[in-house]
């Protein structure tokens, strides 16, 4: 890497990366950042991003974990970095020795609290040998969630979708609660299209979703919408949703 680009760096960092701590209506002093990134800034995941790519390097190196098509997708190192292998378990003891190594020569610092393990496949609630990181035994999950979605421990990968119908449900309740006096059903549904659907939509291009998912989750869009024009039939429910231009989520999910 150039000298001078370093050094930018080096004098950008130095004069910008100051925090202070609030709780409530109180702040204390301005103090400086000596190490890591800025979260949330727009370089951060690029720095982070080149910071790791030692340890994946390594990890792609031992060839333990995950291929698919000859690509290596042993490791997602977003936030919170992900492992994953295939089928035996000493891979993973092996991998996870490799981040200990990293971990003490780059002077890194894995949080085993946070720190969980699962399995998916056929023999995924069979009790086996402890995995260690950091000198600590990581301790065995039903679910996990990963960049706002749950998945959970079964023969087949599996996620679960109802913490989204209770994201959906609050945020609708709360929206006819302040739209009621308004008197304006089509104000309603398209704010339920705005701030509600994004729940209901996330992350459904790449999850393998269920017939008995998808309509789990196009219930509660008839649901709000009965809600909102007092009607109980599910055929002038689905009129009312064509009216307004609110189609399944089948149609939804296959037009993205």
């Amino acid at each position: 890497m150039p000298r001078n680009f370093v050094s930018i760096f080096h004098d950008w960092l130095g004069k910008c990366m100051a925090c202070v701590r609030s709780w409530g209506a109180a702040y204390s002093y301005f103090f400086p950042i000596l190490a890591g990134v800025r979260q949330g800034g727009l370089l951060s995941p690029a720095l982070f991003a080149i910071y790791i790519d030692v340890l994946v390097s390594r990890l792609q190196a031992w060839g333990y974990g995950c291929k698919l098509l000859n690509d290596f997708f042993s490791v997602i190192y977003s936030m919170p970095m992900t492992l994953f292998s295939l089928l035996i378990l000493s891979s993973m003891r092996v991998m996870l020795q490799v981040c200990d190594i990293f971990a003490e020569e780059y002077d890194v610092k894995f949080n085993t609290v946070k720190s969980v393990a699962m399995r998916i496949g056929p023999r995924f609630n069979v009790t086996c040998a402890p995995l260690m990181l950091d000198g600590m035994y990581l301790k065995y999950v039903e679910s996990v969630k990963y960049l706002g979605v749950v998945v959970n421990a079964a023969k087949y990968f599996k996620c679960s979708m109802k913490h989204i119908r209770t994201r959906f449900y609050r945020v609708f309740n709360y929206l006819y609660a302040k739209t009621r006096g308004a008197n304006s059903e089509l104000v309603t549904v398209e704010l339920m299209e705005s701030y509600c659907m994004p729940f209901i939509l996330y992350a459904t291009e790449a999850l393998p979703l269920y017939n008995r998912i998808i309509s789990m989750l196009d219930n509660c869009v008839s649901t709000a919408t009965t809600k909102i024009v007092s009607v109980t039939h599910e055929d002038n429910i689905m009129s009312v949703r064509q009216l307004v231009n609110s189609p399944r989520l089948t149609e939804i999910i296959e037009k993205t």
